[in-house]
């Protein structure tokens, strides 16, 4: 019995604690390049927490990047085939940055689970270079839209989104603390 009872033990704590770390903080930055020109973006992403809408990959120089430039690389996202593009997140974050080239601006908003806003970025108009946009929150952004302040599809490109996700629990960490526990009821059993 307590040859099993060790077994679960070191079962329950590695689950647990394997758990643990992998729900650590950690950045992310998608810089678009991993795929072709005039992919439809949707969730090649997931493994980085988040998955997206309206989404179009474009590689210079198979657009006009004279007047909508990447921040890095060649390549980045429009808002295609509709506006905006969204950005689902499938774990803890709290604030999101990227660059934008757009001729009217780009009006960037994040919300909570519920729909409820907690950021807006208002961003002037660019062209022939880009700008830097910004969204934070004190609670877990859900997801995050981009648009065209027009609400036109296709006028906008989006490059170098960073984000610092912390993932949701697992059920790793529910199966672990799960055995901890009945561990810990076994091993009162056994000192009786």
């Amino acid at each position: 019995m307590k040859k099993h009872f060790k077994m679960l033990l070191s079962l329950a704590g590695l689950l647990t604690f394997s758990s643990l770390a992998h729900a650590l903080p950690t950045t992310y930055t998608i810089d678009f390049e991993q795929y072709s020109e005039f992919t439809q973006i949707t969730n090649q992403y997931s493994a980085d927490y988040v998955t997206f809408q309206n989404a179009l990959q474009l590689v210079a120089p198979g657009y006009d990047y004279f007047d909508y430039p990447p921040t890095s690389g060649s390549g980045v996202i429009t808002n295609d085939p509709n506006d905006p593009i969204e950005l689902d997140f499938s774990g803890t974050v709290e604030g999101v940055t990227g660059y934008y080239a757009d001729p009217y601006g780009v009006i960037v908003t994040a919300y909570n689970s519920t729909g409820g806003i907690l950021d807006i970025f208002d961003g002037a108009g660019v062209v022939g270079s880009d700008l830097e946009f910004q969204v934070t929150s004190d609670s877990a952004i859900a997801y995050i839209t981009i648009g065209d302040v027009n609400g036109s599809p296709d006028s906008e490109t989006v490059d170098d989104i960073s984000y610092t996700v912390t993932p949701e629990p697992d059920s790793f960490l529910l199966l672990g603390t799960g055995l901890l526990g009945l561990a810990g009821i076994m091993r009162r059993k056994l000192a009786r």
